[in-house]
C-alpha cells in the first residue's frame, strides 16, 4: 500500500472540495489529481486519468451523484469509488453500492478516521460509518420482513457481525467481545467463506438484504 494512489473529487460544493483536497494531501498515500463539481466531467476525468480513487458527493451540479457513479465504473472499471455524504443515510448507503461505489463516506468525518479509512479501503478492510451502522441495525431490528433460510451462525459469528454492523473497527470489536484482534479477523474471514463473500461492505450488504440480524444462532445440543 505504499504506492500514491491518484484521486479524483467531484463535489458540488467548493468548500468540501478544499477540505477534503485538504485532507488529503495531508496524508502521502493520496495525491489528487482532478477536481471538478459537475458528474460530467468526472466521467470524463475517470476516463482519461484512470484514477485509483474518486470520491463522489451525493448530488452534483448536474447529475446525482449516483448516476455519475455508474457511469465512472464503464470507464474505469477498477477504480474504487466512495460516496461522500452531509448524513448517514441507509438508502443512500444501498443506492451508493449498487451503482458501484465500495465506499461510504461522511464529510463530517474526523481527520484522523477519514484518513484511516480510505487507507482501510485500499486492502478492503474498511468498516462502516458508525452513525450508518446504528441505522441499519435500527432498520434489522424494527423491520418484520420475512426472510428465506439463511446460514446459521454461531453465537459469536452473530456477536462480531453485530459490532460490524454498527462501525466498530477490528480492535473495538475485540475489546467490547474481550478477545484478540487476530480472532476477530479469523472469525470475519470464517462468516464471509460460510456466506460466500469476497468483503465487509458485501457483508454488510448481505445482513440487510437478508435479515441475518433477525435469524437464529446455532447453540450447541446437550447430550
Amino acid at each position: 500500500m505504499s504506492q500514491i494512489n491518484r484521486v479524483l473529487l467531484a463535489e458540488s460544493s467548493q468548500e468540501h472540495r478544499e477540505r477534503i483536497k485538504y485532507l488529503l494531501e495531508l496524508d502521502p498515500l493520496f495525491e489528487v489529481v482532478a477536481e471538478t463539481d459537475c458528474g460530467r466531467d468526472a466521467i470524463s476525468l475517470a476516463a482519461s486519468l484512470k484514477p485509483e480513487l474518486a470520491l463522489v458527493a451525493i448530488e452534483l451540479h448536474d447529475m446525482k451523484g449516483t448516476q455519475t457513479i455508474q457511469e465512472m465504473k464503464k470507464m474505469n472499471p477498477q477504480m474504487l469509488i466512495v460516496l461522500q455524504a452531509e448524513n448517514a443515510d441507509v438508502e443512500h448507503f444501498f443506492e451508493a453500492l449498487k451503482s458501484g461505489a465500495q465506499g461510504y463516506l461522511l464529510k463530517s468525518l474526523h481527520p484522523a478516521s477519514f484518513h484511516e479509512y480510505l487507507r482501510s479501503l485500499l486492502i478492503e478492510d474498511a468498516t462502516l460509518p458508525r452513525e450508518l451502522g446504528y441505522q441499519i441495525l435500527k432498520q434489522f431490528v424494527t423491520e418484520n420482513i420475512p426472510h428465506g433460510e439463511q446460514p446459521i451462525l454461531s453465537v459469536m459469528e452473530t456477536a462480531v457481525l453485530r459490532n460490524l454492523c454498527r462501525g466498530f473497527n477490528i480492535e473495538e470489536i475485540a475489546d467490547r467481545l474481550v478477545i484478540p484482534e487476530n480472532k476477530v479477523k479469523l472469525i470475519l474471514n470464517d462468516i464471509l467463506f460460510k456466506l460466500k463473500l469476497k468483503n465487509r461492505t458485501q457483508l454488510v450488504t448481505y445482513a440487510a438484504d437478508n435479515g441475518i440480524f433477525m435469524s437464529k444462532v446455532s447453540s450447541k445440543k446437550k447430550k
